[in-house]
């Protein structure tokens, strides 16, 4: 792999802290299932945020990239950062079906190959714990992205923009033709779940990381950068199935990580950028591994879904109190179970996997250059 500038690059704190954003919009997707009729709507397109997932993963892998790299040291880097969580994760989820008499055959063949999201049978790529298949997806990603960025990386811009927008219409075209299909398991697979679909967003999210490596800033207020990021949810809450997903996000957030990733480099005050915000988008992976599973716990333990529905609201009464604080202690749960994963298993096999400064210094020896590089 080669990258445009030979320099160490920047932290991006705020684009850390948005990952949170986006894991809590998958969580409100799922919570609302427990809320019943008159809950979160703004929720309703909560599987958005896997689109910005994938966006924000384009955009680091290329804004990261050093002259150095080698894909077999890509690789390992990703393996040591991506697996080992995911793997505890999955063996949570064989206990949590264990227990609730659902586990399957592929819920133990399948998800530890990452190869889920191209079955297009619901009990394949929904194997193990709904939110795995875009794991399938990031590793279909993370295997192409060598490729993609060797290809990429000294294109001219209008290159860029071309394959940018090419990415883009190949997205919007599908929501749109799609947008009539009956809302079957394979056409929703089709739709959202299918990688090289997929793959169109995490390209967008490279082509704009290249362009900032090279110098491109998006001078826009973050404020506007929100408030355009909050209408597309918006919207997308109300749009058909298929444009729901990412085609009406697409824009706006491509535009919210520009414009995030240009206030941390011009030190413009950026909420995203504090600590805390910083350490909650550190957890967001295990966070979003682990929520639905605790979503299923926390419900199931208030006494199941029956002694729950006890509470229930007539349709278009405001949600049961006791609703709300279920959900409320399932996100302080995922919170506490994603911080846990993070220190027990995700950080410390990270650090035991991952190249060591040796394997790196000999891989920048090979290439002749002397530029170091950070994560």
């Amino acid at each position: 792999m080669t990258a445009p500038p030979p320099t160490a690059t920047p932290r991006l704190d705020s684009l850390t802290g948005v990952r949170f954003l986006a894991a809590l919009l998958v969580f409100g997707y799922h919570g609302i299932h427990y809320l019943g009729e008159g809950g979160l709507g703004l929720f309703a397109a909560g599987m958005a945020g896997v689109s910005l997932f994938f966006l924000l993963s384009g955009f680091v892998m290329a804004w990261s990239a050093g002259p150095a790299d080698r894909a077999a040291l890509y690789y390992r880097r990703r393996f040591a950062r991506i697996y080992p969580a995911f793997l505890a994760a999955w063996l949570v989820s064989l206990a949590v079906g264990t227990v609730g008499g659902t586990v399957s055959l592929w819920d133990v063949l399948l998800p530890p190959t990452l190869l889920q999201a191209w079955v297009p049978l619901r009990i394949a790529y929904f194997a193990g714990s709904a939110v795995f298949w875009s794991l399938s997806c990031e590793a279909f990603f993370y295997l192409l992205f060598p490729w993609i960025h060797r290809l990429l990386a000294h294109r001219t811009a209008p290159t860029l923009v071309l394959v940018g927008s090419g990415a883009a219409l190949a997205s919007l075209g599908t929501a749109l033709a799609l947008s009539g299909a009956p809302a079957t398991d394979l056409t929703r697979w089709l739709l959202v779940l299918f990688p090289p679909l997929r793959l169109m967003e995490f390209v967008i999210g490279v082509v704009l990381g290249i362009a900032f490596r090279r110098g491109l800033r998006m001078p826009v207020p973050l404020w506007c950068a929100f408030a355009l990021a909050a209408a597309g949810c918006g919207v997308a809450a109300l749009a058909p199935y298929a444009l729901s997903r990412y085609a009406v996000t697409l824009l706006p957030f491509v535009v919210l990580i520009g414009a995030l990733a240009t206030a941390d480099l011009r030190g413009s005050p950026s909420l995203l950028r504090r600590r805390p915000f910083v350490e909650l988008g550190v957890w967001s992976y295990c966070f979003y591994l682990l929520h639905a599973m605790v979503l299923i716990a926390v419900f199931s333990v208030a006494g199941g879904l029956d002694w729950v529905d006890q509470a229930e609201a007539s349709p278009g009464a405001p949600v049961p109190a006791v609703r709300w604080a279920l959900l409320a202690a399932a996100l302080g749960a995922s919170v506490v179970a994603a911080w846990m994963l993070h220190r027990i298993v995700e950080r410390p096999l990270e650090r035991l996997l991952r190249p060591t400064p040796l394997s790196r210094l000999d891989a920048t020896c090979s290439t002749g250059s002397s530029t170091r590089r950070s994560g």
